[in-house]
């Protein structure tokens, strides 16, 4: 997993932001990025020069973007100092302590990398003073923009491309999705995607590789040891209303409602009588998503920041989030891990063991076995 340079720092008071980067990304540097096609590289250096002033990472999808983010910051991992990257928001990012941090010397003579997400209206805002900066940078800092756009004409890119790098990131598209989707199964999860399961995958789903990237992760959490996903695993976690109905489960559990989750659950065994096998790996994931997420929203990520990461709604993920505890999630994940290990060696049924799960974690009572 690729995490970008550890703990971020917002500008100014150094509050901890964390990595914008979905759980599951890759270690790839910028240069085998560039050679898989998934970047093109314009400007700069080699891979093994010295740390770049200012680089630009260009592209429309944000799964892609903090990829290749990510895979910079790798690069400088070797001169970043001990607290890691800087990590601000395009819309509320103050220029002057975005600066003031790339000017500040490290006590350790390291390397200051500031990192602006969604760079787009802060370049927009700052454009002349930007180029400014990339005209005369700091020697102590490295300064990465993420942004959706930035036209090869403007005097910003220009001056980004004679003094640092521009990474541009092609997101797949029309008949390169499937490969896309073959090759990324192979290197982020270890399983091999059948050509038709990617394809199904697109049709049901969509062509935004982060949504095919988020069910390729509940598709490997769901075929368990097995080493390739077949159409019919598609088909099993993204067919009609399933996904909904199963996630409607844990909303009503979260709420206290036990008679909602049951019932929702009810609703799911009527669509699908084989969801019960399918219950505890979808339930597992959705609450280790979860848990991720609220560890990162009690260490000061934004719910905003977070919804964008999950492809949620803000407002919605926010309530959730405050609805539970970590140390609830945390015996939720460990309760699913039993009622697995109970159901595989035959001391419950799979129906039981998802009924006793949902009364449990919706009361806050043990059910009796």
């Amino acid at each position: 997993m690729l995490h970008a340079g550890g703990a971020a720092r917002s500008a100014g008071d150094a509050n901890r932001e964390g990595s914008e980067a979905p759980v599951a990304t890759d270690e790839r540097s910028v240069a085998t990025l560039q050679r898989s096609g998934a970047v093109e590289m314009v400007g700069g250096r080699s891979r093994s020069s010295a740390p770049l002033p200012v680089y630009a990472v260009v592209g429309a999808d944000r799964l892609l973007r903090a990829e290749a983010v990510a895979a910079v910051v790798k690069e400088l991992s070797g001169h970043v100092d001990a607290l890691g990257p800087t990590r601000v928001e395009g819309a509320s990012a103050e220029l002057a302590e975005v600066l003031d941090e790339l000017r500040t010397q490290s006590l350790l003579g390291d390397l200051r990398v500031v990192i602006v997400d969604e760079a787009d209206p802060f370049i927009s805002a700052h454009r002349a003073k930007l180029e400014a900066y990339c005209e005369n940078p700091a020697p102590s800092g490295s300064l990465i923009l993420a942004c959706r756009s930035l036209p090869r004409t403007t005097r910003l890119y220009k001056a980004i491309e004679r003094h640092g790098r521009v990474i541009a990131v092609e997101t797949p598209k029309g008949r390169g999705l499937v490969p896309w989707l073959i090759e990324r199964a192979e290197r982020v999860y270890g399983k091999r995607l059948e050509r038709t399961a990617a394809g199904r995958l697109c049709e049901q789903i969509g062509a935004e590789p982060g949504m095919l990237d988020a069910e390729l992760s509940k598709l490997a959490a769901y075929v368990g040891k097995r080493s390739s996903i077949s159409a019919a695993d598609v088909d099993a976690l993204t067919g009609h209303l399933r996904e909904e109905k199963v996630f409607a489960v844990t909303d009503a559990m979260a709420a206290g409602d036990v008679a909602g989750a049951l019932r929702h659950w009810e609703q799911v065994l009527a669509t699908d009588r084989a969801a019960p096998g399918r219950a505890i790996a979808g339930l597992a994931w959705g609450v280790r998503r979860l848990l991720q997420a609220k560890r990162d929203f009690e260490g000061g990520v934004p719910a905003a920041v977070l919804a964008r990461r999950m492809y949620m709604d803000p407002a919605a993920l926010e309530r959730r989030l405050r609805a539970v505890s970590i140390e609830a999630l945390e015996r939720q994940q460990h309760d699913l891990l039993a009622a697995d290990l109970a159901v595989k060696t035959g001391g419950a049924t799979l129906e039981r063991a998802v009924e006793t799960f949902i009364v449990k974690h919706s009361t806050g009572t043990p059910v009796p076995a």
